[in-house]
């Protein structure tokens, strides 16, 4: 029976790669407005490359204040890490059960990042720089469930690979959320 479940899983995960590997969404990139430009440009913590690529939604070419901008990354944040809880969530269903605890702390630490993502929607309508402290500890969610599959001394690499495109949207959300808390007038 175990190995049969064994089996369904590793079939499962092997399902979920080529979906992912064939995707539109995988190899189209972004138009690269002045404003996708400046932004990223203005993100340190991860390349330029996949910054354009995370912002590449048909909705970005009309955005022209960093503001709206900013709520479009969170929305492309929170979508991106409903995914990846989502597909923890299920995963965990048919693992094996060495890797129970495992799949079921990623999947919470991923619900904390996504939960912090809504939360910065509501603090960017009132405190930019509020918002901008939730996307900031977004991160930890993503570190804490790397940190578990570490410890545990396993390699699930779609998880990994969840736990990565979720970084990328920490980082781009600290980063528009910043923009619009500098160029608010409570900053002045």
């Amino acid at each position: 029976m175990e190995s049969n479940r064994v089996s369904l899983f590793l079939i499962l995960l092997g399902i979920a790669v080529s979906l992912v590997l064939s995707s539109p969404a995988a190899t189209a990139t972004a138009t690269e407005t002045k404003l996708v430009r400046e932004v990223c440009q203005n993100t340190s913590l991860m390349k330029y490359k996949d910054c354009v690529e995370a912002l590449n939604d048909f909705r970005t070419g009309n955005i022209t204040d960093i503001r709206a901008l900013a709520f479009l990354s969170l929305d492309l944040a929170r979508a991106n890490s409903s995914e990846a809880v989502g597909f923890v969530r299920g995963l965990s269903v048919y693992a094996p059960s060495e890797l129970g605890s495992v799949l079921k702390s990623c999947y919470d630490n991923l619900l904390y990042s996504h939960m912090n993502f809504h939360v910065a929607v509501g603090d960017l309508m009132v405190d930019p720089m509020t918002a901008n402290y939730d996307t900031f500890v977004a991160m930890d969610g993503v570190n804490y469930c790397r940190n578990v599959m570490k410890e545990a001394k396993v390699s699930i690499p779609e998880v990994e690979k969840r736990c990565d495109n979720v970084e990328v949207f920490v980082h781009l959300c600290y980063t528009t959320t910043g923009m619009v808390g500098e160029t608010s007038p409570e900053a002045n």
